[in-house]
């Protein structure tokens, strides 16, 4: 009787100690919280392990996450697995269609969003200074190169090609009009003109020939020279020779000729007014996007989640770097407060930690069983 007495005063005392010495030392690991002083000394083992390694325990909860957790390789992807994309472009087409469903128009929308009212007046302003500055940064970045280098190979190709036919047409009008009255009329002006002012010898001509006869040969021997190819050809030349020296003139030629600086203002007042943006923003949203609703849900809006997600999935590293998440966790981290930390730690393994409790209370006995067994058998 007395040795079965031993084994169990044995058993308990080692279970006792065990199960106390482990869970001592779990809550060592969070406290004390703070180090504890006896004058100038400070007590060993305080504060727990964890608040005074708070510090180092942040940055390497921090590079963990980047690392191993929420890594570059792993956002990507999951950023390319197509269940992700479909309820990306789910929920997108859900809360996109509920905005565009509104009621309210553009003007409205903006006073509530933008806190500004009467968006539209904006928009034009905005719109007026946004065209007047590209086509002032147009206008001097081109002003003095040639204009042959505005001309595609193609636009001048197709120039050319039209000089042949702008030669024949020229020449047909001028045939036309001189074939005309009112070319005869104006051809008889000017030879009276040319033998008035010869004096006696116009008037032996226009005596001896007579001015209807006179006008009647100039008029046909016109006509003959107008109709030779020889005459089409020194056209053609010239037209081509006008044509090459106006390639070469610079942007600014063109530019001053047509008055494109004092005429830009008046051409964007046209065009904004055109637009009518007062009408346009004063509308429900739902009805402006009506007829585009089904391109709008069809195609736009996964075209966009798809082409957001590769600039992501393309541009990850950077922006992991931009984030900084290491930092941030470390940050995060040293804002928890122990207690905080302690019940983060108790709430995901608090079964674990008790089983090690129990562990330490199972070895203690086994170990307090075998002690009674020596004891016994030594005595």
């Amino acid at each position: 009787m007395e040795f079965i007495w031993i084994i169990l005063m044995m058993v308990v005392i080692g279970a006792a100690i065990g199960g106390f010495t482990n869970s001592l030392a779990i809550k060592m690991l969070f406290r004390p919280y703070k180090a504890i002083y006896i004058g100038r000394f400070k007590l060993p083992f305080t504060p727990g392990l964890i608040p005074k390694r708070r510090e180092e325990l942040a940055v390497q909860l921090g590079q963990m996450v980047v690392n191993h957790l929420i890594t570059k390789e792993g956002l990507q992807q999951k950023l390319a697995q197509s269940h992700f994309k479909k309820e990306l472009v789910h929920w997108a087409q859900n809360e996109i269609g509920k905005q565009l469903e509104t009621d309210k128009s553009i003007n409205e929308v903006a006073a509530e969003l933008l806190n500004q009212a009467q968006f539209n007046e904006q928009f034009d302003d905005k719109l007026k200074t946004f065209l007047h500055d590209r086509i002032e940064d147009t206008i001097d970045r081109l002003e003095e190169k040639p204009i042959k280098s505005l001309l595609t190979e193609s636009m001048n190709r197709r120039m050319e090609a039209y000089i042949p036919e702008t030669t024949r047409f020229i020449q047909k009008k001028l045939i036309d009009f001189v074939t005309s009255v009112e070319g005869k009329r104006q051809l008889k002006q000017l030879i009276d003109e040319f033998l008035a002012g010869r004096g006696m010898l116009g008037n032996m001509i226009n005596m001896f020939l007579g001015n209807e006869s006179l006008i009647d040969k100039v008029q046909t021997e016109l006509i003959k020279i107008l109709r030779k190819e020889t005459v089409a050809y020194m056209m053609e030349r010239v037209i081509s020779n006008e044509w090459n020296a106006f390639k070469e003139r610079p942007v600014s030629d063109v530019i001053g000729l047509l008055k494109l600086r004092d005429s830009q203002d008046k051409a964007m007042d046209w065009v904004i007014g055109q637009i009518d943006t007062k009408t346009i923003f004063s509308k429900p949203l739902h009805e402006l996007i009506h007829p585009y609703r089904p391109t709008i849900g069809k195609k736009v809006i996964p075209e966009l989640v798809d082409r957001s997600l590769g600039w992501i999935g393309n541009n990850m590293e950077k922006i992991m770097e931009k984030l900084q998440l290491s930092e941030l966790v470390r940050q995060q981290v040293q804002t928890f407060s122990v207690q905080r930390l302690e019940e983060m730690v108790l709430s995901i393994s608090r079964r674990e930690l008790k089983m090690i409790t129990y562990l330490g209370a199972l070895l203690g006995g086994i170990i307090g069983f075998i002690q009674g067994l020596l004891v016994y058998f030594m005595t």
